[in-house]
């Protein structure tokens, strides 16, 4: 064998060099995403995004922030026609609508490929991720009806007690509302940005508090037209129109910046809006599970997740891209229970971050009474329909029988389609 020369081997060694240059100008992997957090949890999620990116340099997110209103058409359209970004958000109960029609990659197989541990999930929002026994989605958190109270018009009005009933929470905003001139309650009660939603919470909210399912055990019938619907309609009925603790048309941006301002007493929203008030300044607020109006906790709640849309042409690497984003954001819940969400992954809520944020204890476990919405495509339709249902009524004060005969031949018709 001949030896090398010495000029050979330098050359040789020079040429299975990679120039450092060469390395640092490598683009990172552009994965594509819509957001539809607009609201006052918005700047916590762009926050994490940016988080992530800044993390490391294999991957890059490109976030395209959609009106929520305008959410799903778009989302709809895009994925229909197969040009969806890469990776979407997606409320749980929407998954019923778009997993029949073959729009969303099913996730197990890549979950496992990316080494994504998902025992580390509270089980019961993962499995609601599943149709068929496939997971179409990963759960980033749970958010429940709750509900706040300024402690300082509280004081204010001598009641050292939070409302437990429907009594006492009647009682106690009319009694805050004559002392301070505050609002009693601000829960939204007409569309402007969004429809009037905070309705039809409460009032599935109540209604599951009598142990009353919205639909029937098929979702094939209308199931609120009898004593327990009548209650839960008359308690949001009498809020606005009897008792008159909560503005007639109020909506839901001026209820949230109500009690953000200090000018109402009690508010019914989302876990979502605890970030947004812990950072007004001289706001003493305190965050609790939604109350037992009729006897026994229940709570509505909803899930954000993490969806991967089909695209026409298979990329495994974008695929595999966007499930290290999905890792990395679910394993950093606590980043985003700022903003008021409680986490589904179990590694986030055990982390110091996560235990030391203020309020989160007092609604934790609103997590054990929370319910799932019915599974079938046409709930969000039948949301949409009970939220207008409700907002006319109540705006034009009809009595219960009216409202709900109305209401519940709405939902049938939609449920017969």
């Amino acid at each position: 064998m001949k030896k090398m020369t010495g000029l050979a081997m330098v050359a040789l060694v020079l040429a299975s060099i990679v120039p450092i240059g060469a390395q640092s100008t490598q683009k990172p992997l552009e994965i594509t995403f819509w957001s539809l957090f607009t609201g006052g949890d918005g700047e916590f999620f762009d926050a994490m995004v940016k988080e992530f990116n800044a993390s490391q340099h294999e991957i890059v997110m490109k976030t395209d922030t959609v009106k929520f209103d305008d959410y799903y058409t778009k989302l709809t359209a895009a994925l229909a026609a197969k040009t969806a970004p890469d990776v979407v958000v997606m409320h749980q109960d929407r998954l019923s609508t778009f997993v029949p029609n073959g729009v969303l990659l099913p996730l197990d197989a890549y979950a496992q490929k990316a080494g994504i541990d998902l025992a580390s999930f509270e089980q019961a929002p993962l499995n609601n991720c599943r149709i068929d026994n496939k997971l179409y989605a990963i759960p980033l958190d749970v958010h429940p009806l709750i509900m706040y109270c300024n402690l300082d018009l509280f004081a204010k009005a001598g009641i050292t007690k939070l409302p437990e009933s429907l009594s006492e929470l009647f009682s106690t905003a009319e009694t805050i509302q004559k002392k301070t001139g505050a609002e009693g309650i601000a829960a939204d009660n007409t569309t402007a940005t969004y429809k009037a939603y905070t309705l039809t919470r409460m009032f599935l909210s109540m209604l599951m508090e009598q142990g009353v399912t919205v639909f029937n055990a098929d979702n094939t019938k209308a199931n609120f037209n009898n004593e327990a619907g009548v209650k839960a309609y008359q308690a949001l009925s009498d809020m606005v129109n009897k008792y008159k603790v909560t503005p007639k048309g109020l909506d839901y941006d001026s209820s949230v910046a109500d009690f953000k301002l200090g000018k109402a007493a009690i508010h019914f929203n989302g876990v979502w809006v605890t970030g947004l008030f812990e950072q007004q300044p001289g706001l003493n607020f305190i965050a609790v599970k939604f109350p037992a109006l009729f006897g026994k906790n229940a709570a509505w709640a909803g899930s954000h997740t993490f969806a991967i849309p089909v695209q026409k042409t298979i990329d495994e690497k974008k695929i595999m891209g966007a499930m290290k984003f999905i890792d990395w954001m679910t394993n950093h819940g606590y980043l985003w229970a700022k903003a008021g969400h409680v986490p589904t992954r179990k590694t986030a809520v055990n982390t110091p971050e996560f235990k030391a944020l203020p309020h989160r204890s007092d609604y934790a476990d609103a997590a054990k009474y929370v319910f799932s919405t019915p599974a079938t495509p046409k709930w969000p339709q039948c949301y949409d329909a009970i939220s207008d249902s409700l907002e006319e009524a109540i705006a034009n004060g009809r009595d219960a029988k009216t409202a709900l005969a109305r209401m519940e031949q709405t939902i049938n018709d939609i449920l017969k389609k």
